[in-house]
C-alpha cells in the first residue's frame, strides 16, 4: 500500500503544478480563440460554431461584444458586426443578420472561416467555380464603395445549399476577389447588404460573370 501511494503521490503533484490557475487558485477561463477552433464554413447550416437559426444570445456567446463592435436596425432586421481583432492573418469581420432573434443569414468577411474547399476572404473567384457547379450571378447598384473598388458588388449564389460569394474588385490586380462568404438557410430569400432580393437594385446578371453587363454597369 505504502508503494502505491508513494507512486500516486508525485503524480498528483505534477498535475496540480502543471494546471494553470489564476491568482484566486481556480483555472484559468479559456482564452477568446478557443471559441473559433471550428472554422469551417458549412453551406446553410453554420460559419464556424454558430449556426443559422441560433438564437442572438447564442450569437453573443460566442462572439462576445466588445468596444469595436456594432449593431444596427435595418430593412432586413437586426445586424450584429463583430470585428475579428485577434485573427493572426488579419482584422475582418462577422456580419450575424437577425430576425425576431433568430439568425438567418451570417457573413464571414475573415479568413479566420473558410469552407471546405478552403474558400475564404480574398480567394480567386475561379476556386468557387471549381467547386460550385450550379450557381447564378447578380449585380447590387448601390452606390459603389472606394474601399471596394469603386464598383459594383457581383454575388454568385447557390440558392438550393444556401450559400453566396460577394465579390469585391481590387483595382491594384485588376480583378474581382471574395469579399465575404454568405450562409443562409437553403431555398430562402437573403439581404444583400442590407438590400432586399426584391429592390430594382438587384439584378440577375449571366451565371459567373464578374461585371455587369454595358446596361447596368455604372460606368461610361
Amino acid at each position: 500500500m505504502k508503494k502505491i501511494l508513494i507512486l500516486i503521490l508525485p503524480t498528483l503533484l505534477v498535475s496540480l503544478i502543471a494546471r494553470p490557475a489564476n491568482s484566486a487558485g481556480t483555472p484559468a477561463p479559456q482564452s477568446d480563440s478557443s471559441h473559433y477552433l471550428v472554422t469551417l464554413i458549412d453551406p446553410g447550416l453554420a460559419v464556424g460554431p454558430l449556426k443559422v437559426g441560433d438564437s442572438r444570445d447564442r450569437a453573443l456567446e460566442l462572439f462576445p461584444q466588445k468596444p469595436e463592435d456594432q449593431e444596427w436596425n435595418d430593412d432586413c432586421g437586426t445586424t450584429l458586426d463583430w470585428v475579428d481583432t485577434s485573427n493572426p492573418m488579419g482584422r475582418g469581420d462577422v456580419y450575424i443578420r437577425l430576425k425576431k432573434g433568430k439568425i438567418f443569414q451570417i457573413e464571414s468577411s475573415t479568413t479566420r472561416f473558410h469552407t471546405a474547399e478552403d474558400i475564404t476572404t480574398f480567394s480567386d473567384p475561379d476556386k468557387i467555380r471549381s467547386a460550385y457547379k450550379e450557381m447564378k450571378a447578380y449585380v447590387l447598384l448601390t452606390a459603389p464603395s472606394p474601399a471596394l473598388g469603386d464598383r459594383p458588388l457581383v454575388f454568385w449564389i447557390d440558392k438550393r445549399k444556401g450559400i453566396a460569394f460577394e465579390l469585391a474588385f481590387d483595382p491594384s490586380r485588376h480583378k474581382r476577389y471574395v469579399y465575404k462568404v454568405i450562409v443562409f438557410e437553403p431555398n430562402k430569400d437573403f439581404c444583400p447588404e442590407q438590400e432586399k432580393t426584391t429592390s430594382p437594385k438587384w439584378q440577375s446578371i449571366s451565371p459567373y460573370a464578374l461585371e455587369p453587363s454595358r446596361e447596368l454597369s455604372p460606368e461610361p
